[in-house]
């Protein structure tokens, strides 16, 4: 295996020699204040418990790893907090302890956070599942548990046993106090974040290729998401069924859903890319029984959608009215405590459709019916096309009517047009300029003259707000062919940023996942240098040139000998940027840098032989 030199910003002043982490085990509890620094590692060896009272804090651009053979976990209980603010150039970092390459779905615990605020447990609280010590809930819904910013979490999270699992990032009664945002949750062994009932808010999140779920919530969750991505492994899937957002209220041990409604979760998300396994609707390369629906609701839940797009799924939205104990998830519909407006449901699979039914875009179901197998027919259930809900009554037709600002396209490619979805290594959720999401196909009225707008469509810019008055022939009008909904009081408070857009991203330039997020970790350089004293033996000096650069470097190398040589261009994450060179090569030479496409920023280069490497600082600039 090649190694490479992980530098950080506190190594920046003397970034011309080669330095060594030191790796510090982490076991038991922490029950004084404390902080990581960047300067090294830390591995987690079992649960690890930061207690009442405590403060944790970790410095941007630290390394956190997990323990593969002791399950390793980090979990803040409540009435301590965790303070992990991390910079889009600087992320923090759990990772699995593997080596490069090497790395797996659930290779260690991940992370919990247990907070003092609300849930609907008849308790009042409940212990964490998996198996940690820890206890969540209370009554303080503005309870405080820290800070998570620009935090990566991958590998972690795994099932022991159905309804017994740690996630990848598990939420345990986590009030609106605590700041949640720009967190990146990759090839997790379960779910990806999952709440357990709490009022946290968080923006910005990126869950990918987790082995469950993406976005689970459930015991009365009741806070808000705004920008969220999510993208599925059609090769790996749960046993109980993979969903991009699955939604619960009521189970054994909760209150009554039949006679307490007003604990249900009523969690409210907005402005969602959620992209499944189906990258062609006909195709039946893909595991439909696992890869169950983009949104599961069910057991009373009343999770309200919206703005959000929800591509390449089995099934689109699934709609499951449980057995009566737990309440009715269509009820919640029928009274508007439940809402799905200005969604895009896309590319939905057209095999194995039950008879009757012209697509499976919105399919409903009574008592968990079919709930895994949205494919098969079922006697008393009902699917897109169908009008028949009976028993149940309520405003259901809205849900697939584009009066509602709700949008069924057959096609992924050739109708909603994103760039490059499914890609796992490279994705691009930006919508093409074609796309209903920032283009509107609708021709103009007879009394606008030809040429007034281009191509006689409703104009859209992107750079200006929605506008959808029509008077003064379209003066003001200004709006897509999916017009965002923003109007209903669920997405009207403040937390909302006001988009003219539908789903994760709109125009281009404006990408919130840009530095910070990693899609393919397990080929990345976290590895260490365990030895300062002959890391140098092969290597007698680099140098760099000019810098700062702007479209061109030069790296110069003097070896004492012929050897094999890579060359890199790392940023401060530790991700290699560019493999500059990469042979067998002896004495002086020089290898030009091309930076054209390098963003600006720290960077270093790293010259890594057989045994031993040199790095050096090197700033580009635009």
């Amino acid at each position: 295996m090649k190694r490479l030199l992980f530098l950080t910003v506190s190594l920046i002043a003397v970034a011309t020699q080669a330095f060594a982490f030191n790796t510090v085990t982490v076991k038991d509890s922490i029950s004084t204040n404390t902080t990581w620094t960047a300067g090294q590692q830390y591995l987690l060896k079992g649960y690890v418990y930061v207690t009442n009272g405590t403060t944790l804090t970790i410095n941007p651009g630290t390394i956190i790893r997990g323990d593969k053979a002791t399950k390793g976990a980090l979990i803040v209980e409540r009435g301590a907090k965790i303070v992990a603010a991390g910079t889009a150039d600087m992320p923090i970092i759990f990772t699995s302890n593997e080596p490069q390459g090497s790395r797996t779905y659930g290779d260690w615990g991940g992370v919990i956070i247990c907070g003092k605020a609300p849930v609907n447990w008849t308790a009042g609280e409940a212990q964490v599942e998996g198996g940690p010590r820890s206890f969540y809930g209370g009554t303080d819904a503005s309870d405080n548990s820290g800070v998570l910013s620009y935090v990566r979490i991958e590998f972690g999270g795994i099932a022991f046993s159905p309804n017994n699992e740690v996630n990848s990032l598990t939420l345990c009664g986590v009030g609106s106090g605590t700041q949640i945002d720009h967190i990146m949750v990759s090839y997790g062994g379960d779910d990806g974040i999952e709440w357990f009932g709490g009022n946290v808010n968080a923006k910005y999140l990126v869950s990918h290729r987790m082995v469950d779920d993406d976005f689970d919530n459930d015991n009365g969750f009741s806070g808000k998401v705004q920008f969220f991505v999510s993208q599925k492994d059609p090769n790996v899937a749960d046993i109980s069924g993979s969903k991009a957002i699955e939604s619960d209220s009521y189970l054994a041990g909760t209150v009554d859903g039949k006679t307490d409604a007003s604990k249900a979760t009523k969690a409210v998300f907005s402005n969602g890319t959620m992209i499944g396994p189906v990258v062609t609707p006909t195709s039946t390369a893909y595991d439909v029984v696992q890869h169950t629906a983009g949104v599961h609701i069910r057991r009373g839940s009343s999770l309200s959608l919206f703005n959000s797009i929800i591509g390449g799924f089995a099934c689109g939205l699934l709609i499951d009215e449980s057995s009566s104990s737990y309440g009715s998830t269509t009820k919640n519909i029928g009274s508007g405590s439940m809402e799905f407006k200005s969604n895009i449901i896309a590319g939905t699979a057209t095999t194995g459709i039950p008879a009757g039914a012209p697509n499976k875009n919105i399919v409903f179901v009574v008592n968990g019916a079919r709930s895994l197998t949205p494919t098969s027919a079922n006697a008393d259930s009902a699917t897109s096309g169908n009008t028949d809900w009976t028993p149940y009554t309520g405003p259901f037709a809205y849900l697939q009517d584009p009066a509602s600002g709700n949008f069924q396209y057959a096609s992924m490619t050739s109708q909603l047009t994103l760039w490059n979805p499914f890609d796992d290594l490279n994705p691009n959720f930006f919508p093409k300029s074609s796309s209903p999401v920032i283009y509107n196909s609708k021709a103009l009225p007879s009394y606008i003259p030809a040429g007034t707008f281009p191509g006689n469509v409703y104009p859209f810019d992107c750079s200006k707000a929605i506008n959808t008055d029509t008077s003064n022939k379209f003066a003001n009008y200004n709006a897509p062919t999916v017009v965002p909904n923003f109007s209903s009081a669920k997405v009207s408070d403040p937390f909302f940023t006001k988009t003219n857009y539908v789903g994760a991203f709109g125009c281009a330039g404006d990408n919130w996942m840009a530095k910070w997020t990693n899609f393919d970790p397990n080929n990345t350089f976290y590895e260490t240098v365990v030895s300062v004293e002959n890391i140098e033996e092969n290597i007698e000096a680099t140098s760099v040139y000019p810098n700062p650069a702007t479209t061109n470097a030069y790296v110069n190398i003097a070896l004492k000998q012929n050897t094999d040589v890579n060359i890199y261009l790392v940023d401060m994450t530790g991700r290699v940027v560019k493999n500059i060179f990469s042979g067998k090569t002896s004495g002086s030479q020089t290898y030009n840098v091309d930076l054209t496409n390098v963003n600006a920023g720290m960077y270093f280069i790293t010259v890594a032989s057989a045994n031993g490497q040199k790095t050096t600082k090197l700033t580009v600039i635009k």
